[in-house]
């Protein structure tokens, strides 16, 4: 009686225990040896994303000051030619989140959109490269006309750009997200 009692409920809880240990301490062993490798090629892809706004760097170092709101990273190019930095704000249907390029005089190189929740037709023709590219060449002083409106005054005010007609709160996502990308590069000082 005891010996069917071993072999029909203990017997396979033991071995399913063992079984369940090796496992374990095989995945531990392999996320030890694959994790630097996932962490330097996540630091690549991002290098990647960032060299699209600010191709004239290779690669880049995380900004170690504070970031202002709707900052979410700040790097700088390690050869001096600028940052790359991503900002987050409100856009019709939740956040945005762009991606800025700006050389080490200030002037945008470059805007991509990494993340938004918009409807797509419309509003994503505000996030097509065509419409981007009125950012490339422009300063902060162009950007960001009233430092009072900074993140909140309508893209409309300012007669440098053009908002997409039918989607102006995606422009004006967009628009905040780069405004908030100028004033964190240069409350920072820009590119040391």
């Amino acid at each position: 009686m005891e010996r069917e009692t071993f072999n029909e409920y203990i017997k396979p809880t033991l071995v399913l225990v063992l079984i369940c240990l090796v496992v374990s301490v095989a995945l531990a062993q392999v996320y030890a040896v694959t994790l630097p490798l996932i962490e330097k090629m996540a630091a690549k892809t991002a290098d990647e994303a960032r060299a699209v706004v600010l191709p004239e760097a290779g690669t880049f170092s995380a900004y170690t000051g504070t970031l202002e709101e709707g900052i979410t990273d700040f790097y700088i190019a390690d050869n001096g030619a600028g940052a790359a930095i991503t900002a987050t704000a409100d856009s019709y249907g939740g956040l945005i989140t762009v991606m800025v390029g700006i050389d080490g005089q200030g002037v945008v190189t470059g805007v991509q959109v990494l993340a938004h929740s918009d409807t797509p037709g419309l509003g994503t023709k505000a996030q097509t490269p065509e419409y981007l590219s009125q950012y490339n060449g422009k300063i902060a002083a162009e950007i960001i006309p009233d430092a009072a409106g900074l993140g909140t005054a309508s893209i409309k005010l300012n007669p440098q750009l053009d908002a997409v007609t039918g989607a102006t709160v995606t422009s004006d996502g967009v628009y905040h997200g780069v405004q908030r990308a100028l004033a964190q590069f240069e409350g920072a000082g820009g590119v040391k």
